[in-house]
This record gives structure tokens, sequence and C-alpha cells, in this order.
């Protein structure tokens, strides 16, 4: 059969602020990719955010190429994974794909598909399927017209009625899936140097898959809804494979290891990096990683800086102790300023992963993150808004209580700071918040931007000068709201 993978966009409001997404390669998709191709499938990957640059964010063209690339194609089904934000596309594509060619299949996968399978069926009509959990061999089932009752981990209709079918056993071996099919990807446009992609770091960067899952259990977090159980691992000799690949096919000079938590088993890196130092083809290669503070050390910091670490990025979430406890961090205050002060002992970057309007956060809990981001000087800062994604323990615990659920849309939106959770009103809410994000966390992640990329002025400059839009509508927002509504008291 003929597979179109696509990854929709963001909202049209928040298309225009949010340039992340454009630096990261799709790579749940282009897995899903690998394993169809081996297995006589013909497959495309669209990622609409690269349309959404290409024409400069016109989205009656975005559309029209979407549909010219999945008629030409002769697709058979239509495969979009999506998160809780990208969802109205999803629902908006679905339709135009469904309008142009009703024999279509559409399938929709990814983490809110997995956590609100029948919700989202009966919200999009267009909708054919649901995979839920991982894709790879749920699509292999659909691209080989199994009897939808007889695939495991789909939720679909018959008639009116929704069938949510059994779950399908995860991966067991990570390491027998093949490489993501990057080759269907742009990876020139996705490895063009960023700010975004190297973290405040200037460099042609991608990502890269070494684990799937978390030890961990925070309410906020929905990835073990889509990753249960324990971690699973792909194979140090297998990750110095596919970074060899990468680093030969595509010249990047780093790689993002976005797992939830890269050292979820110490023993495992401690191979890996051996590994990375004997290996004369990546002995330039640099690499930024996510870790938790409450498992760092000097010695492994150590061991991971010469072994090319130039950064890492810390979720510390908030700094009160009171509102960790709440979140179910499992970490203290105490564990998060040494990890803060050991990683800039030994001379690495790091990025501080911050969440505030949580439910039952106070003024005061708000001001202790306030002063801990002062204490811990991080590199960047990442400043969110808490929203309550599905499948969260939260979420679940917010639709007990009856609470209001914001619109799909606007989960993770950073403007939105009119949904509070948070115990003060919204206007002292909104109040921090942007001043906060205008004094403390745009200076500094400017500041240090600067200071780490000084070196090359010419790629500094055009960063600033590319890649510097969502900022300045972000900074300008604060400035007219703190000035309409406290300018003059």
């Amino acid at each position: 059969m003929r597979i179109s993978l696509i990854y929709p966009l963001l909202s049209k409001e928040r298309s225009l602020i949010d340039e992340n997404k454009q630096y990261w390669p799709p790579l749940g998709l282009a897995y899903i990719a690998a394993i169809l191709e081996k297995n006589g499938h013909q497959v495309q990957i669209i990622d609409r955010d690269i349309f959404l640059y290409r024409y400069k964010f016109d989205f009656q063209k975005i559309d029209e190429v979407t549909l010219k690339e999945i008629g030409s194609f002769k697709t058979d089904i239509v495969g979009i994974s999506a998160t809780t934000p990208n969802i109205s596309d999803v629902m908006h594509l679905t339709k135009l794909v469904k309008n142009s060619n009703p024999g279509i299949i559409t399938v929709l996968g990814g983490p809110h598909a997995t956590c609100e399978p029948s919700a989202t069926l009966k919200m999009c009509n267009s909708l054919d399927i649901i995979v839920r959990g991982e894709g790879e061999f749920t699509m292999l089932d659909l691209a080989n017209r199994l009897p939808f009752e007889n695939i495991n981990g789909i939720s679909f209709r018959k008639k009116s009625v929704i069938i949510n079918n059994p779950d399908r056993p995860l991966c067991a071996e990570l390491d027998d899936l093949p490489f993501p099919a990057r080759h269907l990807l742009d990876m020139k446009f996705y490895t063009r140097p960023s700010r975004f992609g190297g973290k405040g770091l200037n460099l042609r960067i991608t990502s890269i898959f070494s684990a799937r899952g978390c030890p961990y259990r925070c309410d906020f977090c929905a990835g073990y809804a889509t990753f249960p159980g324990k971690v699973r691992f792909h194979s140090p000799e297998r990750i110095i494979e596919e970074l060899t690949s990468i680093v030969e096919n595509y010249s990047v000079e780093a790689v993002f290891f976005a797992d939830d938590m890269f050292l979820s088993s110490k023993d495992r890196i401690k191979k890996l990096m051996q590994l990375l130092k004997e290996n004369k083809k990546l002995k330039n290669l640099k690499w930024i990683a996510q870790a938790r503070a409450n498992v760092i050390d000097e010695e492994i910091l150590r061991l991971l800086k010469r072994s090319g670490c130039v950064g890492l990025e810390y979720g510390f979430e908030s700094g009160s102790q009171r509102m960790l406890d709440i979140m179910n961090k499992r970490s203290s205050i105490e564990d998060n300023l040494k990890a803060a002060m050991l990683t800039r002992k030994v001379g690495l970057r790091f990025t501080s992963y911050i969440i505030v309007g949580y439910p039952q956060e106070t003024e005061s809990d708000f001001k202790k993150t306030v002063n801990f981001l002062k204490k811990a000087k991080p590199n960047l800062m990442a400043f969110s808004l808490f929203y309550p994604l599905p499948g969260t323990a939260i979420y679940k615990k917010l639709i007990a209580e009856e609470k209001e659920i914001p619109e799909w849309d606007r989960i993770g939106d950073p403007e939105a700071a009119d949904i509070n959770y948070a115990d003060m009103d919204k206007e002292t809410f909104k109040k921090l918040y942007f001043k906060t994000r205008l004094i403390l966390i745009l200076p500094n992640n400017l500041y240090h931007y600067i200071k780490d990329n000084i070196r090359h002025p010419v790629n500094l400059f055009m960063a600033l000068l590319l890649q510097s839009k969502g900022a300045i509508i972000k900074a300008s927002r604060a400035v007219l709201y703190l000035l309409c509504n406290y300018g003059k008291k």
C-alpha cells in the first residue's frame, strides 16, 4: 500500500510565535516509515511545519500543497501523529483529505490519541482509526489490510459504535527496529543551525532516541501513558551505529538525545561514553540530553563532558518544595541547586525547565521559584504555563473535581495566562507571570545566547535576525500587558 505520514500544525495563532517545532524532525513518523518500507510498502512523510516555513504562513497554500502531495502519491492511508495542541489541524486536515478522496483511510496516533481515543473520534467525524501507544506494528497491520477487529492497539467506529480493541504489547527489543527513515525527511531543513536545536548554541544539530519511557511518574507528564512499564533501551552499540550514520549522512555537529531521562541507567551510559570516546568518526560530535538533578554527581558530569556533552536539561519545575511534592517530582530543592552548581563547576551549560500556574501554587510559591532561578543561574530558562495534558494524573484529578479544562488548541500556549489553576486570582498571576518573563527570563536567555555564541558573530547575527520573531512577540505582549494594567500605578 501507499501511506502518507503527516505531522500537523499548531493553531494559526500559535504557529506565528512557536518556532521551535520547525527544527525537529518527526522521528516517531520516521520509525513507522522504516517498518513499513522494510515490509514492502511505499511511504512519504509530510511535515506541515516545513510548508509553514517555506510558504511564509500562507495557510491556504499549505493546504493546497499538502493535498497535492497526497494526490500525486496516490495515497491509500493518511497517518497523522499529533500532540494535544495539534488536534484542530488534525480535524481540519482529515476533513480536507476526505473531501478530496473519501476512499483514503485516515489514521491518528500519538500521545493525545492514545489518551483520548473515544473523545477524539467523537470530535472528528473525518477520522477513521485511532492508533494507541507505539505505532510501528499497528500501522503495519493496517497497511497489510488486516481486519480492524483483529488489530490490537486501535480504536475505530463500527457503524455508530466506537470499538476500543485490546492494547498492543510494547516492542520488547528496541534494537530490532530499523533506523528511523531519515532519508524520507528534508534533513537539510532540520539540521540548519538554530538557537532552538542547540538549546542556546547555534549548531547543526538533530535528534535521536536512545530509549523509550521514564522511571518517574510526575503528575503533569503524559509520557507514561504512551510508554508504560519499564524503560526500554537501545544498546550502546546500536546507538553508536546510528550516530555514525547520522554524522556521515548529514554532517551534523551535534545531537540531542530526546529520551525522557537520559541517565535512567548509569551502567549503560558509562558504556556508551566509552564507545563514544573510542570512535574516531564521532570524536568531534557534541551532544545534549535531558537528566534529573537527583541522579547527578560530579563524577558522572565529568564523564559526560569528556565524551562530548555540551549541555544538559533539568526539569526543576519549581523553586518551592511544597510544589515539587504536589507534582510528585520525587526531588528536592537541595538536589536541584546542587545539580546546578556542579554542572556549572564542570563547565557544562544547562537549561532549567519551570512550570508555573500549577494547582495549589500560591504567590509565595511563585516568588520562591523566581528566587530559585536567580540562585541556580541556568544558561537557558524554559518558563512554561501549566496545562492539564490528557492522560496525566493531574488531568484526571481536575476532571474528577469538575474543574474547567481548556480547549485542546490552548494546551501549552505561552500567551494564555488567563487559564489559571494556581491558588491566586487571575490578575495577580498574570502580573507575576508577565513581569517575570520580561524582567528575568528573556534577558537571561538573550544574555547567555550572545555570550555563548559571540565567537561566531555572523551566525549569531543571522540567528538573532531570523529566529527571534517569537521572542520579540512575547516580549512585546508582556510589555503591553504590564503598561496597560499597571503602568499608571
